[in-house]
C-alpha cells in the first residue's frame, strides 16, 4: 500500500485538500520569512525559496498544485514584498512565474516517470513471484501424483489383486480365505489414511464446510506445541480462506522447525477490508524474510496483491504477519 493512508473517506498522503492546505502553508511561511527582510530583498531572489517550495508540491501532489503555487507565489511576492514599484520588478516577478510554471512542469514529469518505474518494478515482481507460486503447485502436483502413485494407488492394486485370491480360496472353501480377506481389509484401510491425509495438504474438508476458524482450530490440534487460536472473522471468498489457512500451516510449520519454541499464537481479524492474519512465537527469533520458507509465503501474498511482515528479533521470538486485501 502506497503512503500512509486512512481508509473509510478521510484524508491521505495524496488527499487534494491537504495538498492545498499544504500549499497555502508554504506560501504563507516563506512569505512570513522573509516579509520582515524586504528592504534587504525586495522580492527577486526570495522567488527561488518559492519556485522550492512549487517543486516539492510538485512532485507528490502533481501539477495541478504545482501550478497554483506557482501563481500564488508570483502574487505574494508582488503584495508583500514591494515587487511592483517599477517595471523592472514586475518583469522580475513574470520570469518567476514561468520559471516557477516550467519547474512544476519538470518535477510533473520526473514525477509520473518515477511512477512508472515504480509500476514497472512492481510488476515485474509480482510476475517473478507469481512464476514461483505457479512453478511450486506444479511441483506439488507432481508430489501428490508420486504419492498416490507410490502409496494409496499400489495399495488399491494390492487390495484388488488380494481380494481375488479371496474369492477363488471361497470358491475352493480354503482356509486361507479369511487371512486374505484381513489382508485386503487392512491395505484398504491404509489406502484410506493415505488419501486422507493427501487431501488435508490439498484443502481440509474443516476448512470448506466451518471456514477459517474452524480450519485453524483443527490445524493447531496436530502441533507438537501448545497454540493460541484468536480469529474472529466470520466466512470469507473461498479464493481467501484457503491462502490464509495455507499461510497460517506453512507459518506454523516454520515454527516447530526451525524456532525451538515453546508456544506460538495464531490471530486474524477483517479491518476496513483487510483481513489480518498474525503467526507468533516465542522462540530463538533471528528469521530472516529472505529464507525459504518466508519467500514461499511472500510469493503466495503477492500473488492476492497482499503483503507480508516479518519482526523476528534474535532471542525475542518471531511475528510473522499477512495482510491481505478482501474484495
Amino acid at each position: 500500500m502506497r503512503g500512509a493512508e486512512r481508509s473509510g473517506g478521510g484524508l491521505t498522503w495524496r488527499s487534494p485538500w491537504l495538498g492545498l492546505a499544504l500549499g497555502a502553508l508554504v506560501v504563507t511561511g516563506i512569505t512570513l520569512i522573509l516579509y520582515p527582510l524586504t528592504r534587504l530583498d525586495p522580492g527577486v531572489s526570495s522567488g527561488v525559496l518559492y519556485i522550492l517550495g512549487v517543486l516539492l508540491l510538485t512532485i507528490r501532489w502533481g501539477l495541478w498544485l504545482g501550478l497554483l503555487t506557482s501563481v500564488a507565489s508570483a502574487t505574494a511576492v508582488a503584495v508583500f514584498h514591494g515587487g511592483l514599484d517599477s517595471s523592472g520588478d514586475v518583469v522580475a516577478i513574470c520570469i518567476q512565474l514561468l520559471t516557477a510554471v516550467v519547474a512544476s512542469y519538470i518535477a510533473d514529469r520526473a514525477r509520473l516517470r518515477a511512477e512508472e518505474a515504480e509500476e514497472r518494478v512492481h510488476l515485474r515482481e509480482l510476475q517473478a513471484s507469481r512464476a514461483r507460486v505457479l512453478a511450486a503447485a506444479d511441483g506439488e502436483r507432481r508430489r501428490v501424483v508420486r504419492d498416490l502413485h507410490d502409496g494409496a494407488q499400489q495399495r488399491l492394486v494390492h487390495t484388488v489383486v488380494t481380494l481375488k485370491l479371496a474369492r477363488r480360496a471361497l470358491v475352493r472353501d480354503d482356509p486361507a480365505a479369511r487371512a486374505l480377506l484381513d489382508e485386503a481389509l487392512e491395505h484398504a484401510e491404509r489406502a484410506n489414511a493415505e488419501l486422507r491425509e493427501l487431501a488435508h495438504g490439498i484443502l481440509p474438508a474443516v476448512l470448506t464446510r466451518g471456514g477459517l476458524r474452524a480450519g485453524v482450530e483443527a490445524l493447531v490440534t496436530r502441533m507438537p506445541l501448545p497454540v493460541t487460536v484468536d480469529v474472529t472473522v466470520d466466512r470469507l471468498p473461498a479464493a481467501i480462506e484457503a491462502p490464509a489457512y495455507f499461510f497460517v500451516a506453512e507459518a506454523l510449520t516454520n515454527v516447530v522447525k526451525h524456532s525451538r519454541a515453546d508456544s506460538a499464537a495464531v490471530s486474524a481479524s477483517l479491518d476496513d477490508g483487510v483481513l489480518r492474519v498474525e503467526v507468533r512465537d516465542d522462540g530463538v527469533g533471528g528469521a530472516r524474510e529472505d529464507g525459504t520458507g518466508l519467500v514461499g509465503l511472500d510469493d503466495r501474498l503477492a500473488a492476492l496483491d497482499g503483503a507480508l511482515r516479518v519482526d523476528s528479533p534474535t532471542g525475542n521470538g518471531t511475528l510473522v504477519a499477512a495482510t491481505i486485501p478482501v474484495r
